[in-house]
């Protein structure tokens, strides 16, 4: 989802005149956390692969060193113009983890239709590992119930973080302001 929020940004900043070129004249704070928040989700996705044992209590902690790490990340970078919105979506669905004991709620109606009536009645049975039922969740409102065509299910949370994403993005590419150095150079006549 947050692939294509920056794909429709990037389409949104072309449409207001802007250019791919101003989102790498940036200057992000304390860029490394953001690498090594996607390091710690490339190990949540070698976990899913089925490549390390499941009851292993790494799944959770590279969730949250993800999560925290991206949120220090938007929190470090709050000067930069629509940057608490992704950071609002983050922190609702970090909400939603905790107040569930480590699990995503999501609604059986939702994985029935993406995964199919047995991930449905796994789900109720609470049988997935990583989720459980929106029905019997805290704050179940805050987790993975609204479907997205046949493709996937969001929350609350990651709309709002994609929103975000798409804000950001065309409005740094959008801005006229932004400048191609960091420094001020002069001109060779300015002194003559």
């Amino acid at each position: 989802m947050f692939f294509e929020a920056l794909i429709l940004g990037i389409v949104i900043g072309y449409i207001r005149r802007g250019k791919l070129s101003r989102l790498s004249y940036v200057n992000f704070s304390f860029r490394f956390l953001i690498y090594i928040s996607a390091l710690f989700y490339l190990g949540i996705i070698v976990i899913n692969l089925g490549l390390y044992d499941y009851e292993s209590f790494l799944y959770s902690t590279f969730l949250i060193g993800s999560i925290v790490l991206t949120g220090l990340f938007l929190i470090a970078n709050l000067s930069i113009k629509y940057m608490f919105i992704p950071l609002i979506g983050l922190a609702l669905n970090l909400l939603s983890f905790l107040a569930n004991n480590f699990k995503f709620p999501l609604s059986p109606d939702a994985a029935a239709k993406i995964y199919g009536a047995e991930a449905a009645e796994l789900l109720n049975a609470g049988k997935l590992l990583f989720y459980t039922s929106s029905e019997t969740a805290t704050l179940s409102f805050l987790g993975n119930i609204i479907p997205i065509g046949n493709w996937f299910v969001v929350s609350i949370g990651d709309i709002i973080a994609s929103l975000g994403v798409v804000l950001i993005v065309q409005c740094i590419m959008a801005d006229k302001f932004i400048q191609t150095r960091s420094k001020i150079t002069f001109s060779k006549d300015i002194f003559r």
